[in-house]
C-alpha cells in the first residue's frame, strides 16, 4: 500500500512548503538581519522541522518575521506574498516528516538557499543535496497510483507492477537542486483565488527554469531507481474557477474516504452519480486548462526492478534505460513529448527503441465533452451506452511515431542440441498522422510502416513458411504506407499512395480518386454516414505491381516441387494466363488490353501498371455495379490502360 499514499504524502508536502512561502510577506521597512531557531510547524500529516534559519535584508524584524508562520496576521496570502523581499533566505537544513496511517517518509534537504526575493517572487534558490527515506508496514501491498510524484512517485510505480519482495524501506540520495524566478504571489493567487465568473485569467509563469542533477533510490531487494539531470522552464498555471487548494483538499479527503469506504465488505467502486462525485470530477478536467507545463527533459533513466514470482513463473529482474526523455520545444518536434534511446531486457529477452514520440495530440475536445456530460442533472449523467456517440470522445492524434525497434527473444531449445539462435524482430520506422478532425475523425490520413522485420520459423502444419524457407526468406523486411486526404470543396477523397511490399519479393502500389464523398459521410449518425459511404463513386484507380524477386523464387521453388525446368513453366503459366484470362474477361478492347499485359508480366515479370477511370463525368457507384448483368459489361463503363515492362 505504498503508491496511493506516497501521493497523498507528496501532496501534503508540496502544499506544506506553499504555506511557509506565502507566509513570509511583510512591506519593507528597513534592512535586518537575524536568526531562528528551532522553528516547527505541525501540519498533522506532515511536519517540517528547520534547526537554524538565516534572514538578511528583510523588512521585519525576527519578532514579525517570526509571526508569519502562525497565519493570523488576518491579511490574504496574495497580499503578504507581494510584501515578501530578502536579500537572502538560508538554511542548513530542511526536514518533512509525512505520515499516513503505518507509513512514513523523511525528506531532508541540505544547504537551502534562496536569493533576489523582491515582491513575492524568489530570483534563485537551491538545495545542495538531500536524501528521503520511507519505511513501510512488512504487510504493505501495494496499489497502482493515478499519479505519483517525485522519486518516491516513480518507485511508488515500480513496485505497483510489482516485486518478488516487498520493501519495508526505501532510501535515496538527492543532488543539487535549483530554480529561477520562482513568482510565489502568483501560486498563492492560483491557490487560493478563483476567477470571476465568464472571465478567463491570463496564463502566466510561476517559474523561469528548473533543475535537478538526479537522484538515486534504494529499494532494498525490490530493485533500484535513479535518474540523471532533469531541467524544466516555462511552467505556467491560471487562476481557475475554484482555488486550486480548495480543490486539493477536496480531493484528498474524497481519496480517504473512498479508500476507506473500499475496505468495507461488499464496497462498490465509485460512480458519478452523486453531486458531489460529480463537482469533483468537474473540478479535476477544469485543471487541465489552467496549467501549461512548458519544456524541459530528463536524462539517464535507470530501473531494475523484481518481478513476483507466480505458481507458474520464478522471479526474474527487468532492466530499463531511459537515455532522455523531452517534452514541449525540447522534443524533436519542438512540441509534444519524445522518449529516446529506451533499452530494456528480462527473461533473457532484450530490446531498444531509438526513439518514441508524438507531437500534435490533444485531450481538450475529449475533456470539454466529458465536461458537458458530468454538467447534466445526475439522472442524466449515466446514459445508456448506445446513446453515446463516442466519436466525441475521440483526442486529436497528432502525429505518433517510432524509430529503430529491434527484440531479440531466446528461442527454447531441445535437450541435447546446441542453443538456438535468438528470433530478431524489428522496425525502422512506424510514423501516424492524422489530420484535422470532423466529429472524431480524421479528414486526412497517413501510415507509414518501414522495414518491419520479421523472422520466419519453421513450424509444423504451416506450408507456408515451409515455401518462403524454401525460396530463401528466413526474415522478412515488409513496408506499408497510407496516405489519404478528403477534399470538402470538391467532395472528393484523394487516395495519394497505398502500397505494401516486402525486400527482395515485391512491391503492390495503388492510388486514386473517389467522388461524391459528402460531409456526410464523417456524421455522427451512422445510418447518414453509411448512405454517405454507399454514394461515393470512384473515377480514378491506378495498380502497379513490381516484382523484386518473388516471382522468380517461387517459380523455382514450384518447379521443384514439381520436379520440372522453371522455364517451362513459366511458358506453361504465360498460357494459362492469356487463355484464362480471355475467358474470363471477354472479348472487349478493354479486356484483351488487360490479358495482354497480364500475360507479358507472368512470362517476364518485371512491372505491371493497370489504370482505370470512369466513363461517366461522376464516376463508378456502388449502384452500376449491381445492375450489372455480366462481370464483363464493366469494361464498358470504363476507360482502361494497361503495360507491362
Amino acid at each position: 500500500m505504498i503508491a496511493l499514499p506516497l501521493q497523498r504524502l507528496t501532496s501534503y508536502r508540496c502544499a506544506a512548503l506553499a504555506t511557509i512561502l506565502i507566509a513570509l510577506a511583510q512591506q519593507p521597512a528597513r534592512a535586518a538581519d537575524f536568526q531562528i531557531d528551532g522553528l516547527k510547524l505541525d501540519f498533522g500529516a506532515v511536519v517540517i522541522a528547520v534547526p537554524k534559519i538565516d534572514v538578511k535584508g528583510s523588512a521585519l524584524e525576527r519578532e514579525a518575521f517570526v509571526s508569519l508562520f502562525n497565519g493570523s496576521t488576518g491579511e490574504s496570502a496574495v497580499s503578504r506574498m507581494s510584501k515578501l523581499n530578502a536579500t537572502e533566505i538560508s538554511a542548513p537544513e530542511l526536514t518533512i516528516e509525512q505520515a499516513i496511517g503505518d507509513q512514513k517518509q523523511v525528506t531532508r534537504y541540505r544547504d537551502i538557499r534562496f536569493s533576489d526575493v523582491k515582491d513575492g517572487k524568489i530570483g534563485r534558490g537551491t538545495a545542495a543535496s538531500g536524501t528521503v527515506t520511507a519505511t513501510l508496514p512488512a504487510s504493505a501491498s501495494p496499489a497502482k497510483p493515478p499519479s505519483a510524484g517525485g522519486a518516491l512517485g516513480d518507485a511508488a510505480k515500480a513496485i505497483a507492477s510489482g516485486a518478488s519482495t516487498r520493501p519495508t524501506s526505501i532510501s535515496g540520495q538527492l543532488l543539487r537542486t535549483s530554480f529561477e524566478a520562482l513568482d510565489l504571489k502568483h501560486m498563492a493567487r492560483v491557490l487560493t483565488e478563483k476567477a470571476q465568473p465568464g472571465v478567463t485569467e491570463a496564463m502566466l509563469p510561476v517559474f523561469g527554469r528548473f533543475e535537478q542533477d538526479g537522484y538515486t533510490l534504494d529499494m532494498g531487494a525490490a530493485g533500484k531507481v535513479s535518474l540523471g539531470k532533469t531541467t524544466g522552464r516555462g511552467f505556467a498555471a491560471r487562476v481557475g474557477d475554484e482555488p486550486l487548494g480548495e480543490v486539493m483538499t477536496r480531493f484528498m479527503a474524497m481519496s480517504e474516504a473512498q479508500a476507506k469506504a473500499a475496505k468495507e465488505p461488499g464496497a462498490k467502486p465509485p460512480s458519478l452519480k452523486s453531486e458531489e462525485d460529480r463537482r469533483m470530477g468537474l473540478s479535476l478536467l477544469s485543471l487541465y486548462d489552467n496549467f501549461s507545463y512548458g519544456s524541459g527533459e530528463a536524462r539517464d533513466m535507470a530501473m531494475t526492478i523484481v518481478t513476483p514470482a507466480t505458481s507458474s513463473a520464478k522471479s526474474e529482474t527487468v532492466d530499463m534505460k531511459i537515455a532522455r526523455i523531452a517534452f514541449g520545444e525540447d522534443a524533436p518536434a519542438k512540441s509534444g513529448f519524445a522518449v529516446e534511446g529506451l533499452q530494456f531486457a528480462a527473461g533473457g529477452a532484450k530490446g531498444q527503441i531509438d526513439s518514441l514520440s508524438h507531437s500534435g495530440f490533444a485531450m481538450g475536445s475529449v475533456l470539454s465533452e466529458l465536461k458537458a456530460l458530468l454538467s447534466k442533472p445526475a439522472p442524466e449523467t449515466a446514459p445508456e451506452l448506445d446513446t453515446i456517440d463516442f466519436r466525441k470522445f475521440i483526442p486529436t492524434i497528432g502525429t505518433l511515431r517510432l524509430d529503430g525497434l529491434s527484440v531479440d527473444v531466446p528461442q527454447p531449445g531441445k535437450p541435447g542440441q546446441p542453443a538456438l539462435a535468438p528470433l530478431k524482430v524489428g522496425l525502422k520506422t512506424f510514423e501516424l498522422k492524422a489530420g484535422e478532425q470532423l466529429n472524431g475523425v480524421p479528414t486526412s490520413l497517413g501510415l507509414t510502416i518501414d522495414n518491419l522485420l520479421a523472422p520466419v520459423t519453421e513450424a509444423s502444419g504451416n506450408p507456408a513458411a515451409r515455401d518462403l524457407i524454401a525460396m530463401g526468406y528466413r526474415m522478412l523486411d515488409l513496408s506499408a504506407k497510407i496516405d489519404l486526404a478528403w477534399e470538402a470543396a470538391r467532395s472528393e477523397l484523394a487516395i495519394r499512395a497505398i502500397s505494401f511490399g516486402g525486400a527482395g519479393m515485391g512491391k503492390l502500389e495503388a492510388k486514386g480518386t473517389l467522388g461524391n464523398v459528402t460531409k456526410d459521410l464523417f456524421s455522427s449518425d451512422l445510418a447518414l454516414a453509411q448512405v454517405a459511404a454507399l454514394g461515393a463513386t470512384a473515377r480514378l484507380v491506378e495498380a502497379k505491381l513490381l516484382n523484386q524477386g518473388l516471382f522468380e523464387k517461387l517459380l523455382d521453388n514450384e518447379a521443384r516441387k514439381a520436379k520440372r525446368k522453371p522455364e517451362d513453366l513459366r511458358r506453361e503459366y504465360a498460357m494459362m494466363a492469356s487463355l484464362g484470362l480471355a475467358a474470363i474477361l471477354g472479348p472487349s478492347d478493354a479486356a484483351k488490353t488487360l490479358t495482354a499485359a497480364v500475360s507479358r508480366f507472368v512470362a517476364k515479370p518485371g512491372t505491371l501498371t493497370v489504370q482505370a477511370s470512369a466513363k461517366s463525368g461522376s464516376g463508378l457507384g456502388l449502384a452500376d455495379v449491381i445492375t450489372l448483368t455480366d462481370p464483363t459489361e464493366i469494361f464498358d463503363k470504363i476507360d482502361l490502360k494497361a503495360n507491362a515492362e
